[in-house]
């Protein structure tokens, strides 16, 4: 049976049992009829007519010093040090919620499938909404989801509830990239691969998802960072015309030598304090939730996500006494490209390409009061416990037992 056939199936609220499900979706048809077919986003509701998304309460679980209460957006106090751990409950039952999936990948699409049509059968109050993205893989299929206008991102922060992720610790930095100030709870699943921010598994998702509509779910803030780039003169760096505003990163703000064959040089300020002049392949500005990341690979050290810090992490240093340092979340750092610097040097955010330096110019990162509240499966020390040891076999013992057994020590 074809995709479009499961589709067709999927909008008389047919429910797809998880095999038969497998099997309609793997069909030949599947990408070919998705990326050929023509959209037209005109037979697609608009968010401009959703309602505006529901005040929250925060309730504190632990001792923190980041902001509770009521609230429209969840926000914490920069230079605090600790991120704590909250308890989520709804004013009023969430009306909209954002479905994001890793795009053109059959298990994403198969659970995307699965998920809304159980949505709208088990909450048809529920407005979904979806990227463009979508729409152009799906083809003009899911006329009863909502599509955020094109050039209008801030639909997003207006109407979204909360946020569903289908893929990996990616498909949540993306996430991350459509909210420039606050960010709603998001709930991710994995569907079976490698990421610490995916702490339910696909098959789990209707207990949970009623468990996130019911509130009372446990919320990690994870902090993000923001960055800002300037030119030599102080003024804010424009591309294409348009001046680059504020940035947002889960992970990390990367400056490195990109394509250039040359080590870049780099001073470093805290506070407006020189604190070194960096030669290295680049510098890693990173979060307690990337601590994990690129800079764990660069030798960094693994930070608890509550921990609210900056790391700075050398790639490829010069010198060898250049190591990691940990600053506290209230400073403030500015990387500038060095008068002697041999190449101009790349800014990227979270993995995203964001623009060249030449010399003199410089970005600054502090930390953002937009953190990411991300919903725990039991609570935040937990969760990272289970996964240092399950994901990243921390400090486990090399030697073959196996071969120990069979006296081949």
């Amino acid at each position: 049976m074809s995709f479009r056939r499961t589709l067709s199936l999927f909008n008389l609220f047919t429910t797809i049992s998880y095999n038969n499900r497998s099997a309609l979706c793997h069909s030949p048809s599947f990408f070919a009829y998705s990326q050929k077919h023509f959209v037209d986003f005109r037979s697609y509701s608009s968010t401009k007519n959703l309602p505006n998304k529901v005040k929250l309460l925060l309730s504190e679980i632990e001792n923190t010093i980041a902001t509770g209460g009521v609230t429209k957006g969840i926000k914490q106090v920069v230079g605090s040090t600790y991120g704590g751990n909250y308890r989520l409950k709804w004013t009023e039952p969430p009306r909209s919620v954002l479905v994001v999936k890793k795009p053109f990948t059959e298990s994403t699409s198969e659970a995307f499938v699965e998920i809304l049509s159980w949505l709208r059968k088990s909450h048809p109050n529920i407005n979904i909404i979806v990227e463009p993205e979508v729409i152009k893989e799906f083809g003009n299929e899911l006329p009863y989801v909502n599509v955020i206008p094109l050039g209008q991102q801030d639909e997003y922060a207006r109407t979204v509830d909360f946020v569903i992720t289908l893929g990996g610790d990616g498909t949540i930095l993306h996430v991350s990239s459509l909210f420039n100030q606050c960010v709603p709870p998001v709930i991710s699943f994995s569907m079976g691969t490698f990421g610490f921010l995916l702490p339910f598994h696909i098959r789990h998702f209707k207990a949970a998802l009623e468990d996130m509509i019911k509130g009372g779910v446990s919320l990690l803030l994870r902090m993000r960072l923001s960055c800002s780039i300037w030119t030599a003169e102080g003024k804010r760096i424009t591309k294409n015309g348009i001046e680059i505003g504020d940035l947002q990163a889960m992970n990390e703000v990367n400056l490195h030598r990109g394509r250039y064959p040359h080590l870049t040089a780099i001073d470093c300020f805290v506070d407006g304090q020189f604190l070194t002049d960096a030669v290295a392949d680049g510098l890693i500005i990173g979060t307690p939730t990337g601590s994990t990341a690129y800079s764990l690979s660069a030798g960094g050290p693994i930070i608890h996500p509550s921990v609210q810090s900056l790391i700075i992490t050398p790639i490829c240093p010069r010198s060898l006494s250049f190591r990691p340092i940990l600053l506290p979340s209230g400073v403030r750092i500015q990387l500038r490209i060095g008068e002697q610097s041999r190449a101009p040097a790349e800014v990227t955010v979270d993995g995203r390409e964001i623009f060249m330096l030449n010399k003199g110019e410089y970005l600054e990162v502090q930390m953002s009061p937009y953190p990411i509240p991300c919903v725990n499966r039991v609570d935040e020390g937990v969760d990272w416990v289970k996964d240092i040891n399950d994901l990243l076999k921390w400090n486990q013992n090399f030697v073959n037992k196996q071969l120990l057994v069979h006296g081949f020590s």
